[in-house]
Order: structure tokens, then sequence, then C-alpha cells
């Protein structure tokens, strides 16, 4: 079975903190934002085995924005945008899913 190295992008991972800093701190809720972080950080993992199962996204938006072989995966409410670039999953946005157009 084939494992992918997973990379992140500068704004993947702004997201994923941002989505602790609310949870955390804004919500007030740092058990919840913990286990929401390690969901996200869990969904990731799993696409190093994964990753080229799931299909191209259709979206235009998303293809725009990160090109025509992006793919999404969901964790709760956020859609995790990612593509496969050289046998390497390349996590793009981590976003909320009412933002995928």
């Amino acid at each position: 079975m084939k494992t992918y190295p997973i990379l992140f992008s500068r704004k993947a991972r702004n997201d994923i903190f941002h989505i602790y800093d609310y949870i955390a701190y804004e919500l007030a809720m740092p058990n919840t934002a913990i286990k929401y972080f390690d969901g996200i950080n869990d969904t990731i993992r799993k696409l190093a085995i994964t990753g080229a199962s799931y299909a191209v996204s259709r979206r235009e938006y998303l293809k725009i924005q990160y090109g025509a072989d992006v793919r999404t995966v969901t964790y709760k409410k956020m859609t995790i945008g990612y593509n496969i670039v050289d046998d390497t999953v390349y996590i793009r946005r981590v976003m909320p899913g009412s933002m995928v157009f």
C-alpha cells in the first residue's frame, strides 16, 4: 500500500491554529478545542494512506484557487482542501464547509 508524505501550506497551518484559538478562547472551550484540533489532524494523517481515494473536486471555486486536481475531505463542519503533487499530499486549506461554494 502506497503512503504519501504530508506537507502543509502556511495558510493551512494558520487555518488550524485559528480554529483552535477561536474554540479555545472566543468560545471559552479549551477541552473542545483540543479534541477538534486532534480530530482535524487525525483526518489529515489518514490522507497519507487514503489521499488518492478521494475524487477530484468539481467545485469551481476550489479549482480556481488550488488547481484542477484539488481534492477535499471533511472533518465535522470543516473542509480540508489538498492536492497530491509528486507523490506528496499537500494540504492547501482547512476551512468551514460553508466557505466552499
